[in-house]
C-alpha cells in the first residue's frame, strides 16, 4: 500500500469507519489561492467594465448636452413660413436652368442659412466665423455647407466663375439637407 491509502484507511478507521477529508492542507491551500485569483480577476473585470460604462455615460451627457443646447437655439427660430417661402423661390430660380439665376439661388441660399444662424444664435462677423461654431455633432452636413458656401463665396468675388447646371443642384440639395437636418424644410419629396 502506499502511503496514501494508509493514511486513509488509519483516518477511517480513528473517525469511526466514516472516510476522513482525503485532501491534503497544502492543496487546500492552492485551491483557495486560485479561487482568490479568479474572485481578484472577476473583481478588477467589473471594476474596469463600470469605469468604462461610467465613462460612456458622460460621454452620451456630452452629446445630450450638445443637442439640447441645439434644440434651445431653435426656440428663436425663423418663422416657418417665412422661411419656406424664401426657399420656394430658391427652387423657383433653381427652375429656370439659367446660369444667373441658379447662381442667385445659392447666393440665396446661403444668405438664408446664414439668417438662420443668427437666428439661432451663433455669433461671428461673417458666415465664416458662424460655421466654425457648428461641429459635425451639432450638423452631420456641415462640410457639405462649407463646400457649399466655398462656391458661393466664388460666385460672389468672380465674375467670370462658371457652374454647371448639375454643380448648381449640388450646392443647393447641400443647403437642403442642412435646412431638413436642423428640421426647418420637410425632406423633400422625390
Amino acid at each position: 500500500m502506499n502511503d496514501n491509502a494508509i493514511t486513509t484507511f488509519v483516518q477511517t478507521q480513528i473517525s469511526g469507519g466514516v472516510p476522513a477529508f482525503p485532501i491534503s492542507v497544502e492543496t487546500l491551500f492552492i485551491v483557495f489561492l486560485i479561487m482568490k485569483f479568479i474572485f481578484l480577476s472577476a473583481t478588477i473585470f467589473f471594476i474596469a467594465h463600470i469605469v468604462y460604462m461610467l465613462y460612456k455615460v458622460g460621454e452620451v451627457k456630452g452629446s445630450l448636452s450638445l443637442y439640447a443646447e441645439a434644440i434651445h437655439r431653435k426656440k428663436d427660430l425663423v418663422h416657418k413660413d417665412i422661411f419656406i417661402e424664401g426657399w420656394s423661390a430658391i427652387m423657383q430660380r433653381m427652375s429656370t436652368m439659367k446660369e444667373a439665376e441658379y447662381k442667385m439661388a445659392i447666393i440665396e441660399a446661403d444668405k438664408l442659412f446664414d439668417e438662420l444662424l443668427k437666428t439661432m444664435g451663433y455669433k461671428g462677423k461673417d458666415m465664416g466665423e458662424r460655421l466654425q461654431q457648428i461641429t459635425p455633432e451639432h450638423l452631420s452636413s456641415i462640410s457639405a455647407v462649407w463646400k457649399s458656401h466655398k462656391v458661393r463665396n466664388f460666385i460672389s468675388h468672380d465674375t467670370r466663375y462658371h457652374l454647371t447646371f448639375s454643380e448648381a443642384q449640388q450646392v443647393v440639395k447641400n443647403y437642403e439637407d442642412a435646412f431638413v437636418e436642423m428640421q426647418v424644410l420637410s425632406p423633400p419629396q422625390r
